[in-house]
């Protein structure tokens, strides 16, 4: 199981760093089409479309990991007070309301994707990016989510020694 946790880890980890390097496009390309609109006159027809896409990737793809480490947006007056058992299940407890979530993600996500791609669904722009590749960082993210939830569920009884092991 600690290979299988480290597995997920080092996975989620690497979407974080894919994420981080689109962070740094996304701001470029915004960069550039800003330059190019207001100084030259010429906007791009391609910045805002790209940025929207890649925002949509750096949304989904992270929100396992932010998962996993534990770094979401959380509401602790309770959970800081308690020690032992009753602290653990409230964070299993807590991972577990994730997975509805998810599994909605997951589900939707696939029946959007699945239908963009029968039916060859593009962009309405100049682009014509096939919709099914934006689409499918929903059902994505929502399986990325769905593992960190359950990964979440099981460190909440890891003893301390290996939940600092997995870091890499």
């Amino acid at each position: 199981m600690h290979f299988f946790l480290k597995m997920i880890y080092k996975v989620q980890h690497t979407c974080v760093y894919i994420s981080a390097s689109l962070m740094a496009i996304l701001a470029i390309s915004i960069f550039y089409d800003v330059v190019a609109r207001y100084i030259f006159n010429s906007p791009t027809i391609w910045a805002n479309e790209v940025s929207t896409y890649i925002l949509q990737f750096i949304v989904f793809f992270t929100m396992g990991c932010i998962q996993m480490e534990g770094k979401q947006l959380r509401v602790t007056f309770l959970i800081e007070r308690l020690k032992g058992t009753p602290r653990k299940i409230l964070e299993a407890f807590s991972a577990f309301l994730i997975l509805p979530y998810s599994i909605v993600l997951v589900v939707y996500g696939y029946q959007y994707t699945k239908n963009a791609f029968r039916l060859g669904m593009g962009s309405p722009t100049l682009l014509e990016i096939p919709l099914w590749i934006p689409y499918s960082f929903i059902c994505i993210g929502g399986v990325l989510l769905v593992i960190a939830a359950v990964c979440s569920v099981i460190q909440a009884w890891m003893p301390e020694q290996l939940k600092t092991e997995r870091s890499v």
